[in-house]
């Protein structure tokens, strides 16, 4: 008997300027930015939580006889103070940003959905991010929250940043 387990883990890099972002998601997508580079780069690295409509949704593609809606709509960004995530979460305690995944990889039995931020999006000291889908629009708090992490890391208009969540069946 097989069991499947979805992990997922939100990895952020930062950079100094847009220009090195849009540069880093270039290499990233034909892999050729040397993991050590990559690392050089790496400012967050969280595990993140599947929520119940997340998993429910994940089912729903499988047992589907024509294709759902995407899973990843939209990466959302919070500042809101919540002592956990739960299964049962339906979104961000505050959400601040959104912005539509600029790509997706599928490795294996892993996806890497990428949203990049600009160094005028997104400001201020971020403490949770989950991926909405179901009809999720650039409206904040429209659609379902899929997954649900907290973290910390203060964003900049210094900085732009690559956000890379990773959900992986094991």
């Amino acid at each position: 008997m097989d069991t499947l387990h979805i992990t997922g883990l939100l990895r952020i890099y930062e950079f100094g300027s847009d220009q090195e972002a849009a540069e880093y998601a270039a290499w990233w997508r034909r892999f050729s930015l040397a993991e050590k580079a990559r690392k050089a780069h790496l400012v967050v690295e969280k595990h993140n939580l599947v929520t119940t409509a997340g998993r429910t949704q994940i089912l729903n593609f499988a047992g589907a006889a024509t294709a759902p809606a995407a899973f990843a709509q939209f990466y959302a960004v919070g500042t809101g103070t919540i002592a956990a995530v739960a299964a049962g979460d339906t979104a961000l305690a505050t959400e601040l940003f959104r912005l539509a995944p600029a790509s997706h990889t599928v490795v294996g039995t892993t996806v890497t959905i990428t949203t990049n931020f600009s160094t005028s999006q997104a400001n201020g000291t971020l403490t949770e991010a989950g991926i909405f889908g179901n009809g999720a629009t650039s409206t904040a708090g429209s659609g379902t929250l899929y997954t649900h992490i907290l973290y910390s890391y203060v964003k900049s208009s210094s900085n732009a940043v690559v956000n890379d969540y990773t959900l992986s069946l094991v």
